[in-house]
């Protein structure tokens, strides 16, 4: 079982490092761009305060109130999902590796949204 529960483990790693990565996509293509920190291996620790400025910032870009929205959005959950998978990695809990996996799910349709509409209003 725990063979099971690491590998479920990586997986979500993975997927938190792809939606932060979609995250720091969207940012470059705002209208005023945000940078995030990029490397390797972005530590929770740098990447939180970050995801949370991109999120308190989200507002101030100009587009209509519904990107405003998916920008917003996508930083919540990807947060949420990071601090599942910390609780998770601390104690497991399937519920919580489920959760970790749903927001993700949130996080990616509203950024994937919002880049879809940033690179089709370009320019």
């Amino acid at each position: 079982m725990a063979d099971r529960d690491d590998e479920i483990m990586s997986v979500l790693a993975h997927s938190i490092s792809a939606t932060y990565s979609l995250l720091v996509d969207v940012c470059a293509a705002l209208p005023v761009p945000i940078t995030m920190p990029i490397d390797r291996h972005i530590p929770a620790s740098n990447a939180i305060p970050a995801i949370q400025r991109v999120a308190s910032l989200a507002e101030d870009q100009p587009m209509g109130e519904g990107q405003e929205a998916q920008l917003y959005t996508g930083c919540i959950h990807l947060l949420a999902a990071i601090d599942l998978y910390a609780l998770c990695a601390a104690r497991y809990m399937e519920t919580r590796a489920e959760g970790v996996g749903a927001n993700l799910l949130y996080a990616d349709e509203a950024l994937k949204n919002l880049l879809v509409w940033l690179l089709a209003n370009a320019g």
